[in-house]
């Protein structure tokens, strides 16, 4: 399996962060995705641009449209948190997520 789109990765991310425990550093967060996902190694250190990874590159955004979505926050430098919208263990349709943050 490859390393999913940016968008793929949004309910992975959110199921990494509760099994966390609600809060996680950007590693933490790669590694249980990537258990999730059952990335193999090679897929887990595919280069997007210069030293980061395509999992890495990815993540950053889904980070990002989930933070504008209001279910992640950045509570710290390097570290996210569920909001308690993203507390709720709903599954977040992709599409739904990618409309909203468009029309913000």
């Amino acid at each position: 399996m490859a390393v999913p789109k940016y968008d793929d990765l949004f309910n992975p991310l959110l199921r990494a962060m509760h099994s966390l425990g609600g809060s996680a550093s950007i590693s933490e967060q790669e590694d249980n995705v990537a258990s999730i996902l059952n990335l193999s190694e090679k897929e887990i250190a595919e280069i997007h641009k210069g030293n980061r990874t395509k999992l890495s590159y990815r993540l950053a955004w889904a980070r990002n449209y989930l933070k504008r979505f209001g279910v992640l926050y950045n509570s710290q430098r390097g570290v996210w948190a569920l909001t308690s919208k993203g507390q709720k263990k709903v599954k977040k349709p992709k599409k739904l997520i990618r409309l909203i943050i468009r029309l913000k």
